[in-house]
């Protein structure tokens, strides 16, 4: 309880930890730069328990939007491949983020190529990729240089990782371009191994059930804001 309350005042005040304690299953990773204004976010539980920062304009509703725009998928800022991740996997990994969130989004709401009254522009960045030490129960975000944090504990025989991944939300009104939604949000999937033993380090596979679970759950929710089909 200590330890949300630390991460709470740290992101509430200052927007500014490296770490942030957490659970074995979230945290909220620090500000990228992707998003223009951070000042407004604050703290709270996703419905599956989960921590993260996000932003609502009371004016976003289905009312007001009936479609949105959305643009691929980004990192930001632009990744290093290293010893423990591929440029390969670094694209695979955006492409499946981009599918996945494109798919899902599109079986609930209007989902359109220009913009135009009634129409959100929905704008996602992967804003970090690691690794989280277990033992430390810390979620250790690297700004997407992407080293790994545990690498050199894990070759000396350490503590196992798991890969971690950190994505910043940002949705506007597509004409005047006012705010509407931003998000920061970050989660890890299955436990790494050591890239020196072959399909090691952080993979795909290792995140894909976390992109589908986020997928799912910006599915659901876009329907509280936008029009649904």
């Amino acid at each position: 309880m200590r330890n949300k309350k630390q991460a709470r005042n740290i992101f509430l005040s200052l927007f500014a930890a490296a770490l942030v304690a957490g659970c074995a299953t979230s945290s909220v990773p620090k500000q990228s730069g992707f998003l223009p204004d951070y000042s407004r976010l604050h703290l709270e539980s996703t419905p599956t328990g989960e921590d993260r920062l996000v932003y609502v304009n009371p004016e976003f509703t289905p009312v007001r939007y009936n479609a949105i725009k959305f643009d691929p998928v980004v990192y930001y800022p632009e990744p290093q491949s290293t010893a423990d991740i591929s440029t390969d996997t670094l694209t695979q990994i955006r492409k499946e983020m981009d599918r996945s969130l494109r798919k899902k989004l599109g079986e609930k709401v209007k989902m359109v190529d220009r913009a135009g009254p009634g129409v959100a522009h929905v704008r996602i960045a992967i804003t970090a990729i690691g690794a989280e030490t277990r033992a430390l129960k810390a979620y250790q975000f690297i700004p997407v240089a992407l080293a790994v944090t545990g690498a050199k504990a894990v070759a000396q025989g350490g503590l196992p990782r798991d890969a971690t991944i950190a994505i910043e939300s940002h949705v506007t009104d597509s004409v005047s371009g006012e705010p509407l939604y931003a998000a920061v949000r970050g989660g890890t999937g299955e436990r790494l191994v050591d890239a020196a033993q072959g399909q090691g380090g952080v993979q795909l596979a290792s995140l894909e059930p976390l992109i589908d679970e986020w997928s799912t759950a910006a599915a659901n929710t876009v329907q509280k804001y936008v029009k649904g089909k």
